[in-house]
């Protein structure tokens, strides 16, 4: 089972983001999504700027992955990350999830369907891997 996961976590850079809790690869998008969301907003408010700095210090894996899903959600140019020339992850499946799977997602926590932010990112992962 074990190779099977890393065969499929090597196919797919979004499921390996959200189940290898080893690797590094989870801060790197952490700060690429960053630097284009301050970029894009011209370094935005202090409160942006602070939130944005604690996710990307914090150890915690859930604001992580949130603040992965609602970029790939709220500003489609961070969807390069996965796809650029070679695509990192299975087209389809994340054509998918972003288009459609995500969107209600994303209208759920914003709506307060979610009663907390770990229950949004916990949905959202069981979401993609289960596509």
């Amino acid at each position: 089972m074990e190779q099977f996961e890393v065969e499929r976590e090597k196919k797919d850079l979004l499921y390996h983001m959200i189940n290898n809790n080893e690797a590094s690869t989870l801060n790197d998008i952490v700060d690429r999504v960053i630097s284009h969301v301050s970029t894009k907003y011209d370094g935005g408010s202090i409160r942006l700027k602070q939130m944005l700095q604690k996710v990307r210090m914090s150890e915690d894996r859930v604001g992580k992955h949130a603040l992965v899903f609602f970029a790939l959600r709220e500003e489609p140019s961070c969807r390069s990350l996965f796809l650029s020339d070679t695509p990192r992850v299975p087209p389809e499946k994340f054509k998918r999830f972003v288009e459609d799977e995500l969107p209600e997602l994303v209208d759920k926590l914003t709506n307060g369907a979610f009663t907390s932010l770990r229950a949004f990112v916990e949905d959202t992962r069981w979401t993609y891997c289960t596509l």
